[in-house]
């Protein structure tokens, strides 16, 4: 019970070390400030026994109650405020252990909430108008010139007494307001780390799923284009083996150079991914609009071209070159052998328009689709990356048209 009324009254904040300030700084009150105060008073005012007894065991009280003023500073000014009290009632004339009632205000007020705070301000102004009155009334037959110097000095004390509390109250406040506003600024300068980081997490996030989205789509033009070739190769070699053996050699030598140029591209991704992060990405190896035709070839596709190449970069090539290769890839895993798809690449002055064309029938592509492609979706990504637009669908005359439009680069590249 005893331990629960003591936490009721506990400051926030105090540690193990305030109570060795404090039992260091009631020592010194005792012995630096109350014991010469005592023996000043019983050689000057020689107030007799009694009364030099009650002087020094009250002040001791009073400095002893020091040790409380962090861990408990309302007990603390109570304590202080009812030793100060009885002081006065018991002696005729104020002592130096009244300072203590200024700690005990500024304690209070720099510790305890505002409410709380200026109640004890109020009260220490009470107990400080205790000692005076007393006086006063022990004195009523003072009259004359003593009475009025004795008026002067209640009145003296009273305001010295008011005004001390009242300084020791305010600059109390303003430390804890001080206090305050620190805590605030580094509350708020820790969330705002915690949002910075937040933050870079997020776009550290962001960046790793792009990446993630660049590598599962270049693998996926790569595997799924050689994939489809060898399957179509295989296929026609193998329905041709027992007719024309040359054939049958002629895919199989087909299938090998596709499976070496689809482990050349993965090579080249992989180096890609090893590079350190402050090397610049080198697309130079990276397939471009001279490796079309070999492309075309190889998906017994046709071509038509308008116009000559301009404005390009190695970005803008791929680009093009990895369209051309997924519509292709779809038309043999849609259609296969018949799908006899037709590119068609018309350079413009501002943009190149890439159709590719194929006689996949609707009811084809449903029955050979698994709904689980996303090779339309990695087309799409990168042409609007190059802030180009792509058409797909089926066109009126039963076959699956592509077609994407990607900007070209108009001014001159710097040498």
């Amino acid at each position: 019970m005893i331990v629960q009324v003591l936490n009721a009254f506990r400051a926030e904040g105090a540690t193990r070390n305030d109570w060795s300030l404090d039992a260091v700084l009631a020592m010194i009150g005792v012995f630096v400030v109350h014991v010469p105060f005592v023996v000043i008073m019983c050689v000057v005012i020689k107030p007799g026994v009694t009364s030099s007894i009650i002087m020094a065991i009250c002040g001791v009280l009073v400095f002893s109650c020091i040790v409380l003023r962090r861990h408990y500073p309302i007990l603390f000014f109570i304590l202080v405020s009812l030793l100060l009290v009885l002081q006065a009632i018991l002696l005729h004339y104020p002592t130096i252990s009244l300072i203590v009632l200024l700690i005990a205000v500024y304690d209070v007020a720099r510790w305890i909430r505002p409410r709380i705070a200026l109640i004890c301000l109020v009260v220490s102004i009470l107990v400080i108008f205790v000692g005076p009155l007393h006086f006063a009334v022990g004195n009523s037959a003072f009259s004359g010139r003593a009475g009025a110097i004795a008026g002067a000095i209640i009145v003296l004390a009273a305001v010295s007494g008011i005004g001390g509390v009242t300084t020791a109250y305010s600059l109390a406040r303003r430390g804890q307001e001080v206090s305050q506003a620190r805590a605030r600024q580094v509350r708020a300068e820790r969330d705002a780390a915690q949002l910075q980081i937040a933050e870079q997490t997020a776009r550290q996030h962001s960046l790793e799923t792009q990446i993630r989205t660049n590598i599962a789509r270049e693998l996926h033009d790569i595997v799924a284009h050689s994939v489809a070739v060898m399957v179509v190769q295989a296929e026609g070699g193998l329905a041709q083996s027992s007719q024309s053996p040359q054939t049958a050699q002629q895919a199989l030598i087909n299938i090998s150079d596709t499976g070496r140029e689809a482990l050349q591209e993965m090579r080249r991704i992989v180096r890609m991914l090893r590079a350190d992060s402050d090397q610049t990405i080198d697309l130079a190896s990276a397939p471009g609009i001279a490796d079309i035709p070999a492309l075309i070839e190889k998906a017994n596709a046709t071509q038509a071209v308008r116009g000559a190449p301009h404005g390009l970069t190695p970005i803008i090539e791929m680009t093009i070159y990895r369209v051309i290769q997924e519509a292709l890839t779809n038309s043999m895993k849609h259609g296969g052998p018949d799908a006899n798809p037709h590119v068609t690449v018309d350079w413009q002055p501002t943009q190149v328009v890439v159709k590719i064309v194929n006689n996949v029938s609707r009811t084809a592509a449903v029955e050979s689709s698994d709904n689980t492609g996303v090779g339309l979706i990695g087309m799409a990504e990168r042409v609007q990356t190059l802030d180009g637009t792509l058409h797909t669908g089926f066109n009126g005359k039963g076959g699956f048209e592509v077609c994407a439009q990607i900007p070209l680069r108009t001014d001159p590249l710097e040498t």
